[in-house]
């Protein structure tokens, strides 16, 4: 049987990952002002909350790892080409076509 510790081992094993989190937060809404999209820290804090929680006796609070912004970057990065713009495609077919 696991031994479960009090609540507030976990919040202090969870503190870099909630550090983490609040970053990339802050980062995510200052690209949205600025146009870039810039992060260092890519999606560590939502991992590092995610593990924690499920160590401790809570465990759907490993769904809050999801609300980290770059979970979701990233999985728009790698299907950004399958899932792009339909606006965007039919502007470069035409400009194709009128090419030929």
């Amino acid at each position: 049987m696991p031994r479960y510790y009090d609540w507030w081992v976990y919040v202090v094993l969870a503190l870099p990952g909630i550090l983490l989190f609040a970053v990339n937060w802050v980062i995510f809404f200052h690209n949205l002002r600025g146009g870039k999209w810039v992060s260092g820290i890519v999606l560590f804090g939502g991992l590092w909350i995610a593990g924690v929680c499920l160590l401790s006796p809570w465990k759907w609070l490993a769904l809050i790892g999801l609300a980290d912004p770059g979970i979701w970057q990233l999985i728009y990065a790698l299907f950004c080409e399958y899932i792009g713009d339909p606006v965007k495609k039919n502007k470069q077919e035409g400009q194709d076509h009128a090419e030929e």
